[in-house]
């Protein structure tokens, strides 16, 4: 095969690979802005703030301070936030989760009393925990759409790059001459080749 076939080959290969590239990579950046602005659209009708950093604890606000005072509209935003309900859980029942405390409330032959103070927690726990898993999983799916997003531009760049490598192994292939053939090889351009 002489190189001009070749350079042709490759360089439709290569177009090929370049669109696809290029379709997929927008694909993927439109799901991955959809997902952001879905994550932001479930997050913004919440009102969801951070409390300003002199309403924080000192723990706070090494946890989650640089968000003092923000409102909650993003993925990362989200898994801060959760966070911070996390901390203030541990204090509920030392430590103890919405399970464990929700199983002792229901304990034979337990007071009445402990038991009811018990199941307050255990509800306070449970809205927390729920609350918690809801942040994370729009941080779950933030993180995931930033992904693909940026994965998206990589492919995108990456298609453009091989396209522009493939038009100029296309002029390459026209200007390279053909490999003499058996019926060419007495033509003047070949005059002198070897037979």
């Amino acid at each position: 095969m002489d190189r001009s076939s070749w350079d042709r080959i490759v360089s439709g290969a290569g177009a090929v690979v370049a669109a696809v590239l290029i379709v997929l990579g927008t694909m993927a950046i439109y799901g991955g802005d959809f997902g952001r602005d879905n994550v932001r659209d479930r997050l913004v009708p919440q009102h969801i703030s951070f409390p300003p950093a002199d309403a924080m604890t000192p723990e706070e606000q090494a946890s989650v301070g640089e968000f003092a005072g923000a409102k909650v509209d993003t993925g990362v935003e989200a898994e801060a936030f959760a966070r911070y309900i996390g901390g203030h859980l541990e204090g509920v029942n030392e430590g103890a989760t919405y399970s464990e405390t929700s199983a002792a409330a229901r304990a034979e032959g337990l007071d009445p009393n402990v038991a009811a103070e018990l199941q307050a927690k255990a509800d306070t726990l449970f809205k927390g925990e729920s609350l918690r898993a809801m942040l994370l999983n729009a941080y779950g799916w933030w993180t995931l759409a930033t992904i693909a997003m940026w994965a998206g531009f990589a492919m995108v760049i990456a298609g453009l790059f091989l396209g522009i490598l493939s038009i100029l192994g296309f002029r390459h292939a026209g200007k390279v001459a053909p490999a003499p053939t058996p019926d060419r090889v007495g033509t003047p351009e070949y005059a002198g080749a070897p037979s």
